[in-house]
């Protein structure tokens, strides 16, 4: 299901023109995460300089807010649009790298056969400790 998009202009430059740009380029966003719920988009224009402003709400996360400025509204619009990819990306990898990553890359900490203690009756369960202390290192 596609996100709810929002587009608004803060002052009169900002034409049907440039929502219709928006809301084509906005459309594209779905493809980098699929948790986003709504994008609000907000054009505008401070002194000599085009403003595009894009809200990210994401399931489950905190929203993502991409600015872009330039000197035309397009130029804008795409700037923001690739702060707002390269954002979605991360998340994603963000996402993706903490489900099933280990808490911990220490050997002693793995997990081993033969309980707690790593003591069996077979050579082959023998824990980190163990070996480490068996050996000699001179």
């Amino acid at each position: 299901m596609p996100p709810q998009t929002v587009v608004t202009g803060r002052d009169d430059q900002v034409t049907a023109r440039h929502k219709q740009h928006a809301e084509e380029k906005i459309s594209k966003l779905d493809r980098y995460f699929d948790g986003l719920q709504k994008i609000e988009v907000v054009l505008g224009h401070e002194k000599d300089e085009a403003e595009a402003e894009l809200v990210l709400s994401i399931r489950g996360s905190k929203p993502v807010i991409c600015h872009g400025h330039a000197s035309e509204l397009y130029a804008a619009i795409d700037a923001a649009l690739h702060k707002a990819e390269t954002a979605l990306t991360r998340h994603k990898e963000k996402v993706k790298g903490h489900k099933g990553a280990p808490t911990s890359r220490h050997p002693e900490d793995i997990p081993v056969a033969g309980g707690e203690d790593g003591g069996g009756d077979d050579p082959e369960d023998e824990s980190y400790q163990d070996i480490v202390e068996g050996r000699d290192f001179s």
